[in-house]
């Protein structure tokens, strides 16, 4: 009995000790838990920050407010070029009328590093010495610097635009390297926002703005490397803005010039256009851009401002498309800012009442723009005058009255308020710093920007691009050995690239000096006759035992059969077989040629064609780093030379092209070359 009773005692001792831990261990639990509840309502969490939001926006006027959600442009002062704001004492006035939300910068503004540094270093105190608002909040500084054939910074690094970028092997990888070098290089000049990247699926070959800016016409594909770019900007503390929601990659009208229809309904388009857009929201998206593009098969039926006319608005004003798509069922609640405003898709298409340009017409913009639950309004009309600023003034005088008379409410107001001074909090806009040493920013920034290691990167992506899909009778490489080659650029513009690289190809040993080279152009921009296809030129082609003949496909302007393009092309594949030579195909842009020149003996894509004219060797004019260049046409033609082995595949579909009864030349529904192909080379 005695053993019993001393081994209950022991039992009952080690229930107590179990006791003793497990209290312990939920005491602990308590206190993490208090402890983290505390840090979230501390003013490391997102709790305070609201509630610091709420107090400032209380405080601020309507005119405060709504000035918040513009950012006017100024690419120009009386016409002259705005690159510096001590020489425009005027334009600094006008800035200092609204404490606006941003201001965005174009090329007019850009022309070296330590230039623009200046200019936006001067702006934001600019912005500081504005009187009679209830705090100093400093600008949103966007700019559109997607890569490839969209950039502003001329003094910066290109990079290979998003298709290139879709067709390497690693995507993924080159998207966040891209995103990363362009954000490093926007964060030393000082930008805190990029309006890229763009993430429409481009699944229409006559699309005549998007083109090589998407990175492919699969939308998972599209998805997996917007985020993967937008996360190399944010390493930077950059502010990603993906673009242009719904979606612009199925239309075949420019929205800068028309309005774009896309007949789909909402359930197609959650299959393709949305499937970007709903991965940037998971992946937790900031800031996104509309698209001036109507859906008719989504859409509700509008009368426009004649009183008479009916139709659809554009996304950017439609509240069925952003709030109840975005908004609601995508579970977006970031900022949404418009494509620029002063675009013929809105400007000139008559939508609500009011005069062309008036202050009414814009005005009655912002109301459809805001009601439908988008919270910045871009670029109504640029800055450039005195009668421009007073074009704001009444802009925002007009949106006040709305608001006063309710047909705006104070309460989407307030909301979109909310949302730009969260996301500048975030980033740290917000946040009161010391005067910062605008010298040692400069030194920083031409540093930076276009520097060698960036355009050392750029390189290596370009030659990881290019896709060969063609080569008949092992066309490529050219041998070393070819007597007489004959290079057909597109125009006189593009000799500087072209010369550079072959110049660099003698040099490595991969073109003989003994070679003959002859280089021309078959388009005159400057002539009253385009065509430069001269009998001489039509002798030393005949005479060749190659020709590397260039081509640029946008829209359906590769399609035309009288284009200079079509006729200098085609005429030189006849006559150089005709000879009995080969005949190799570079397309400059959009791969869609490859089906349209289909009788080359070898095609090689390059996936972009601006910036032919800069010498890859020149620097910026602030005196470091190189400028923005083409690296992809230079690797294109290094793989033509055999210097550069070709790893690339094709990020869409080509479709075949097919001659109509009339003649004419168009896509057709069957694919010549199906997405993922390329061809290697031994």
């Amino acid at each position: 009995m005695n053993i019993n009773i001393h081994y209950s005692n022991i039992i009952f001792l080690r229930v107590l000790e179990m006791m003793s831990k497990f209290s312990k261990f939920i005491s602990i639990i308590i206190t993490l838990t208090l402890l983290t509840s505390t840090y979230m309502l501390s003013g490391c969490g997102a709790v305070k920050g609201d509630a610091k939001i709420s107090k400032l926006v209380k405080k601020m006027s309507l005119d405060e407010k709504i000035s918040q959600m513009i950012i006017p442009a100024f690419r120009t002062w009386n016409e002259e070029n705005v690159t510096d704001l001590s020489s425009f004492p005027e334009l600094s006035e006008a800035l200092r009328r609204h404490q606006y939300g941003g201001v965005i910068l174009f090329g007019s503004n850009i022309t070296g590093n330590e230039q623009v540094t200046r200019l936006l270093h001067e702006l934001q105190d600019n912005n500081k010495q504005i009187e009679g608002v209830t705090t100093h909040i400093p600008y949103l500084t966007p700019v559109d610097e997607e890569g490839g054939i969209v950039i502003r910074l001329t003094s910066g690094t290109r990079m290979t635009g998003n298709m290139a970028i879709g067709a390497t092997t690693d995507s993924e990888k080159n998207a966040e390297k891209t995103g990363n070098i362009l954000g490093e290089e926007l964060a030393a000049l000082g930008f805190n926002a990029d309006f890229a990247p763009d993430i429409d699926v481009n699944n229409n070959p006559s699309n005549p703005v998007i083109g090589t800016r998407s990175f492919s016409d699969d939308p998972a594909l599209v998805a997996k490397l917007g985020s993967a770019y937008a996360k190399g900007l944010a390493q930077n503390n950059i502010i990603a803005t993906y673009k242009h929601f719904p979606g612009h990659g199925d239309t075949s009208v420019d929205s800068h010039i028309g309005t774009p229809s896309v007949e789909k309904t909402y359930d197609e388009i959650k299959e393709t256009e949305l499937v970007p857009f709903k991965a940037a929201i998971e992946n937790g998206a900031e800031m996104i851009m509309t698209a001036h593009i109507t859906f008719p098969l989504i859409d509700e039926q509008k009368t426009f401002g004649d009183g008479v006319t009916t139709g659809f608005f554009p996304a950017t004003m439609s509240k069925k498309i952003i709030t109840d798509i975005l908004r609601t069922d995508m579970g977006y609640d970031g900022v949404v800012v418009t494509d620029a405003l002063e675009m013929d898709a809105i400007a000139d298409a008559g939508l609500v009442p009011g005069e062309k340009n008036s202050s009414e017409y814009f005005v009655n913009i912002a109301k459809e723009v805001i009601n439908s639950g988008v919270d910045i309004l871009l670029l109504p009309m640029d800055l450039k005058n005195a009668e421009a600023a007073t074009f704001y003034d009444e802009y925002i005088a007009g949106i006040s009255s709305l608001v006063s008379s309710g047909e705006i409410s104070q309460t989407r107001i307030d909301e979109s308020v909310t949302r730009i001074l969260s996301l500048k909090a975030r980033h740290g806009i917000l946040d009161e710093t010391e005067e910062s040493d605008i010298e040692k920013i400069v030194s920083d920034s031409t540093a930076i920007v276009g520097s060698k290691e960036h355009h050392d990167a750029e390189m290596d992506m370009a030659r990881q691009a290019i896709t060969v899909v063609k080569n008949d009778d092992s066309t490529l490489p050219v041998a070393k050995e070819t007597a007489n080659i004959f290079v057909l650029g597109r125009q006189n513009a593009d000799a500087t690239t072209l010369q550079y690289a072959i110049d660099e190809l003698k040099k490595g040993d991969y073109i003989d000096s003994k070679t003959n080279i002859n280089i021309d152009y078959y388009y005159d921009s400057s002539a009253d006759v385009k065509l430069h296809y001269t009998d001489e030129m039509k002798e030393k082609i005949s005479g060749s035992d190659v020709v590397i003949g260039f081509s640029y496909a946008s829209g359906n302007g590769a399609l035309d059969k009288s284009s200079p393009q079509y006729i200098g092309i085609t005429n030189a594949i006849n006559d150089i077989h005709a000879a009995g030579g080969k005949f190799i195909l570079v397309s400059e842009n959009l791969p869609y040629d490859a089906a349209i020149f289909k009788d080359a003996d070898a095609i090689v894509l390059a996936y972009m064609g601006s910036a032919l004219g800069t010498d890859p060797t020149d620097k910026t004019d602030s005196g470091s780093g190189l400028k923005a260049t083409n690296a992809n046409i230079v690797a294109a033609i290094e793989t033509v030379f055999g210097s550069n082995k070709p790893q690339g595949h094709l990020p869409v579909n080509i479709p075949d092209v097919t001659e109509n009864a009339d003649g004419s030349l168009s896509y057709s529904n069957t694919y010549l070359y199906e997405r993922g192909f390329g061809v290697t080379l031994e």
